[in-house]
């Protein structure tokens, strides 16, 4: 045997003949098959599957995790959180009541009603109600997030007297290009509704007509007693025959982001109506009302 027959036969793993390989040629060969034992050349079929296996094994129960963590967190919206925000503040006598604009879109696919009181007279209220808007008092909401849309929006702390007359058929704008809100009832101090209820109205945004091609927004304002106004948000929305499966996922998990602007509008007319009515008792009042839209029984509609 020579001596390169030697050192093959070493790291294939054969018994070499030790005899015919000289003392460093030995060493060589001995470290060529500790790398070949130790690394089995990573190709080894057994070393395959195995990892294949344990691969496998950790990539289902990831999945199993991932799928059990979805599952929940979905069951727990549809069941405890969207009935929730869909009614965030608001009693059940206001859910049910008919409210002014309801008899626009009569069979909405969409329905939610938010409420919140407020410690000031309705005329108060509805200066700051009024005079909403991009370009005006703004929504109240949180204007970073609009503005990150490109809407420049800037949310008003004063009453603009420019602001505080608008007439059904009216545009309220949502956008800088002048596009928005319809103005579909006005009863000054009351009742205002908005949306878009024609196929063919012109001004209205364009995002607003793809997602409802029939939809109403009113805020009524039922006063409690000599210093307290309820305010009611109600969005009503019918959607195409039509309407893509895709487009039904998109409004559904668009939900939580309406509630969450929705709310902060509700208490930032809130949190302005009670400061210049009463400015130490507005700060403590909206707090207070941070956590359930402080909800008490109101009279009948106006």
């Amino acid at each position: 045997m020579t001596r390169a027959t030697g050192c093959i036969a070493a790291v294939s793993g054969v018994s070499p003949i030790i005899t015919e390989v000289t003392p460093r040629l030995a060493n060589t060969c001995k470290s060529f098959q500790v790398i070949h034992e130790e690394i089995i050349w990573v190709g080894k079929p057994n070393g395959i599957k195995s990892n294949n296996r344990r691969n496998n094994t950790m990539a289902i129960t990831f999945a199993r995790r991932l799928i059990t963590v979805s599952g929940t967190a979905l069951g727990a919206y549809i069941l405890l959180f969207r009935p929730w925000q869909h009614r965030w503040g608001a009693t059940d006598e206001e859910v049910k009541s008919t409210l002014p604009g309801d008899e626009l879109v009569p069979h909405p696919d969409v329905n939610l009603t938010r409420a919140i009181t407020i410690r000031a007279r309705p005329a108060e209220v509805w200066s700051w109600l009024v005079q909403i808007g991009q370009g005006r008092g703004g929504y109240y909401s949180y204007d970073r997030l609009e503005n990150l849309m490109g809407l420049k929006v800037k949310n008003a702390d004063d009453i603009n007297p420019e602001w505080q007359h608008i007439h059904a058929g009216d545009i309220i704008p949502a956008e800088p290009g002048g596009k928005g809100f319809k103005v579909l009832v006005v009863k000054p101090e009351r009742v205002l509704v908005i949306g878009s209820v024609e196929a063919n109205d012109e001004g209205v945004f364009e995002g607003f007509k793809q997602m409802f091609p029939a939809f109403t927004w009113a805020f009524v304002l039922p006063e409690v007693d000599s210093e307290h106004t309820r305010l009611i948000s109600r969005l009503r929305g019918q959607a195409q025959p039509s309407q893509t499966a895709a487009a039904r996922i998109t409004g559904f998990f668009f939900e939580p982001i309406e509630f969450l602007m929705t709310r902060k509008m509700l208490l930032g007319i809130k949190q302005r109506a009670e400061q210049a009515s009463c400015p130490a008792a507005g700060k403590a009042s909206h707090e207070k009302s941070l956590k359930n839209g402080q909800v008490v029984a109101t009279p009948a509609q106006p």
